[in-house]
């Protein structure tokens, strides 16, 4: 039930000048500067991610924007179904004759709707008031992105523009403690020290409200406040889980060997769990966020391997809280991580780590975390750069650096190794 007192609470700009300093701070993701550009557009903003990346956030400092360009405190309407549940309708007409007291065609509002995902139906609700009322703006969040992006494929097509907020990214982790990155980036090479320092801090705290804790509180944070309420809250609540243990065993599994194939065959007799139950599960655990694919890449979208595919944690983080697996494979993860790859190659024994599709373009890319490296250590990615015609593949290590021609079967391609600390301040 919605009471004046709690609506008061969430919206405390209506009685004070303007948003607490704690909820929108000086800092700004990346994705706040991108979303600024559709503020003026009548489409809903949907901001998808992982839980505790800044999502309520971002919010907060959209609304402490509009404020500053002198919209009315009260044309802002921020609501949490994480923390109250209760229909839309009832929501907005509380607010129209509690808080505005006039005709929502009279003015602009910006309405806010956190965790929407827990609002059921919430896509057909949101629609209703969208075409009935065009000066509202609502800007929603979710924590599941199977709920968020296939619900409203096609209630809201054209009505919605979707962005995902990730953890960190080593840039915004540097900002974030006050670095000077572009002056970094202008003579990278001076930087390198301190450069590694950060990177191995960042491993672990890639999120906003722990850059600056211990190891020890960081993994408390990232178990209890992540990946518990990713279990046990959406999980549960979205897709019925049943077998909690099984999700916690996959988890595990995969933290402490990121990038492993997995065989739904092999560890359907291996767990004793059905194929399909397994498969459905690493299925939720994707779209919230917690684990991402790839699948094998075969030249076309259409016919890539959906067989043995690859999983990673959806920040080397997450392994780190969970399990100690090797340095090379955290930073394997890492760099899926920063590339965002959908796809990995393999053929035969050959593989290449990660294929990016960059417009038209195919970026092999190989994750090698030590300096001595040999022609037949990136056999796979030499063999990928062949099939497919590319002159170009990267090699990510430890400190070596160089750019290197090699002698292929058909033609030279050319080998750029580069260090880690380079490459995370690297333009993908």
């Amino acid at each position: 039930m919605i009471t004046l007192e709690k609506l008061n609470e969430m919206n405390h700009w209506w009685k004070a000048e303007g948003v607490k300093k704690e909820l929108a701070p000086d800092f700004k993701r990346d994705l706040y500067f991108e979303i600024q550009k559709y503020l003026n557009l009548r489409q809903i903003i949907a901001i998808i991610g992982l839980r505790r990346t800044g999502k309520s956030t971002l919010f907060y400092q959209l609304i402490s924007e509009l404020i500053d360009k002198k919209v009315n405190p009260e044309n802002l309407l921020y609501f949490s179904f994480d923390e109250s549940k209760t229909e839309l309708s009832d929501l907005i007409n509380f607010y129209k004759e509690n808080i505005i007291k006039k005709d929502i065609n009279k003015d602009r509002f910006y309405i806010f709707l956190d965790e929407v995902q827990k609002l059921d139906d919430w896509e057909n609700k949101i629609k209703i008031y969208y075409d009935l009322y065009p000066n509202l703006k609502f800007f929603i969040s979710g924590s599941a992105s199977i709920n968020i992006l296939l619900n409203s494929k096609e209630s809201l097509a054209g009505r919605i523009f979707y962005f995902q907020l990730d953890p960190l990214s080593f840039e915004e982790f540097l900002r974030i403690k006050g670095k000077e990155v572009v002056k970094i980036q202008k003579n990278i090479n001076l930087w390198g020290s301190e450069l590694r320092t950060e990177i191995n801090e960042y491993l672990l705290k890639p999120f906003p409200e722990i850059v600056n804790v211990n190891d020890d509180i960081a993994k408390k944070y990232i178990k209890e406040s992540i990946i518990d309420k990713a279990i046990f809250r959406d999980l549960s609540a979205l897709f019925e889980v049943k077998d909690i243990e099984l999700i916690e065993i996959l988890i595990n599994i995969i933290a402490s060997n990121p990038g492993m194939r997995i065989n739904l065959e092999d560890i359907s007799k291996d767990l004793k769990r059905s194929r399909q139950v397994i498969s459905n599960y690493l299925y939720y655990l994707e779209y919230c966020f917690i684990l991402k694919s790839l699948r094998n890449f075969r030249g076309s979208l259409r016919v890539s391997s959906r067989k043995l595919k690859k999983y990673y944690l959806i920040h080397p983080s997450i392994a780190l809280a969970l399990s100690s697996p090797e340095k090379g494979k955290i930073i394997e993860n890492l760099v899926q991580f920063k590339t965002k790859s959908d796809y990995y190659w393999r053929e035969g024994k050959n593989e290449a780590d990660f294929v990016k599709l960059q417009e038209k373009i195919i970026i092999p890319i190989e994750s090698k975390y030590s300096d001595n490296i040999k022609i037949k250590d990136i056999k796979g990615l030499i063999k990928f750069t062949e099939n497919f015609k590319i002159k170009e593949g990267t090699v990510v290590t430890k400190e070596l650096e160089k750019t290197e021609e090699i002698k292929g079967a058909k033609s030279k391609i050319t080998i750029h190794f580069i260090p880690l600390w380079k490459w995370l301040l690297q333009e993908q």
